[in-house]
């Protein structure tokens, strides 16, 4: 007998946006052991039920949240790429302690969840290879100086 695929909510649903920011916001305010459907619901004034409607486990949820952080990274560091003081706008990014609160608390996390774990040194190898190329290339415009540190070390 084969069992049915379990309903899941749309991705593009506001219900589930507003459960990745509450759970975002916890994170960010409270530490990642502060997650959970229940906690999330009530900071987000929903019922537990929908969270785990949009979200069936609590790695799923885990992984949405920090998949939407990686790609406002990625955002971030192309906008960043494209303004006028591209090194400094860099510097900016890795140095935002909002940011860099999230990028602990998910490291953290990621000891102790596997699929997590796998998402992002997925994600960290990516943006290392992204910086060390935009680096060889700031590099090679402006500070050829530099001397024998190759880009993948100063990334």
């Amino acid at each position: 007998m084969a069992i049915a695929a379990r309903r899941v909510g749309a991705e593009n649903s506001a219900t589930r946006a507003l459960i990745l920011k509450a759970t975002a916001e916890l994170i960010r305010d409270e530490g990642y052991g502060a997650v959970s459907s229940r906690r999330v619901a009530a900071h987000a004034g929903l019922k537990p039920s929908l969270v785990h409607y949009y979200f069936p486990t609590t790695d799923d949820l885990l992984l949405a949240v920090s998949a939407m952080g990686a790609e406002e990274s990625d955002r971030m560091i192309e906008r960043a790429l494209a303004s006028d003081d591209p090194i400094r706008a860099l510097w900016g990014f890795y140095t935002d302690p909002r940011r860099m609160e999230m990028a602990l608390e998910f490291m953290a996390l990621a000891n102790h969840r596997k699929a997590l774990r796998q998402h992002m040194a997925e994600h960290c190898e990516t943006m290392r290879m992204r910086e060390a190329e935009v680096l060889a290339r700031l590099i090679g415009e402006r500070m050829g100086a530099l001397g024998k540190c190759p880009p993948a070390g100063l990334s």
